[in-house]
């Protein structure tokens, strides 16, 4: 079954990737912060355009998922202020909430297996130790301009989590192509997130090139999930045939 998402179209879509890439881990090694931080932020906006050209229909969740990833890149121009901390954490929440609720209803049909719940744990005992570790460091629990600030964290990284437990759970059950490219921008968005902790709190440099590496990553994948509207009916092929033994 042929993808809507067309050869010449992806041949194109594979090529501004690559462009992105390119101008942002270039912007990283060579230009301040700030600048990184823009560039970012002009790469969503531009990816949404790109999304809002190609759409064969709304999908609604992809669009919010989009507005909240734009909002939250706006203030994460202003990261080091109070105001501008809280609302990226609640935007950031927000947007992987909007992922998690566009698969809710799958989710629902789910029966949790053992493989499933080994990885919740490791993925729950690696979130919590890698926050401990971060709000006990002396130098960020100092850059925290209030109690609140720590409780948004943990609830950005909870949501973070909710994000990754579902991409196992609904790819455990489904097994398809669109299960696995929703398990592959799921994680790119949390290593991203991780990776990005490490380089500003830890001042691991090297660590900016993984983080944008696999932001964008991730942004290409949801991009392709938004547009590949075939892939919904192959799914649901895929799983009548497996569920009935056929």
């Amino acid at each position: 079954m042929k993808s809507k998402f067309k050869l010449d179209d992806n041949n194109l879509f594979i090529i501004l990737i690559v462009i992105a890439a390119i101008i942002n881990l270039g912007v990283i090694a060579f230009m301040e912060l700030e600048s990184s931080r823009l560039t970012r932020l002009v790469t969503i906006v531009l990816l949404f355009c790109y999304y809002l050209f190609k759409k064969e229909k709304i999908n609604l969740w992809t669009v919010v998922a989009f507005v909240f990833f734009i909002s939250r890149d706006v203030f994460f121009q202003f990261y080091e202020e109070a105001w501008g901390y809280k609302t990226y954490l609640i935007l950031g929440t927000l947007c992987y909430l909007t992922i998690v609720l566009e698969r809710l209803p799958k989710i629902s049909e789910i029966n949790f297996k053992p493989g499933v719940v080994l990885v919740t744990l490791f993925l729950v005992a690696a979130n919590t130790y890698t926050l401990y570790v971060i709000m006990n460091m002396s130098m960020v629990t100092y850059t925290f301009h209030d109690g609140l600030e720590p409780i948004l964290l943990y609830v950005y990284g909870a949501a973070m989590m909710i994000l990754g437990v579902q991409a196992i759970a609904y790819n455990n059950k489904y097994n398809s192509n669109r299960s696995l490219l929703y398990i592959f921008f799921a994680f790119g968005f949390i290593f991203s997130d991780i990776a990005a902790l490490f380089a500003y709190y830890f001042e691991f440099g090297s660590f900016y090139f993984l983080d944008r590496f696999f932001f964008l990553g991730a942004m290409a994948l949801f991009m392709n999930y938004g547009l590949n509207y075939e892939s919904v009916k192959e799914e649901y092929y895929q799983y009548e045939m497996i569920d009935k033994k056929l």
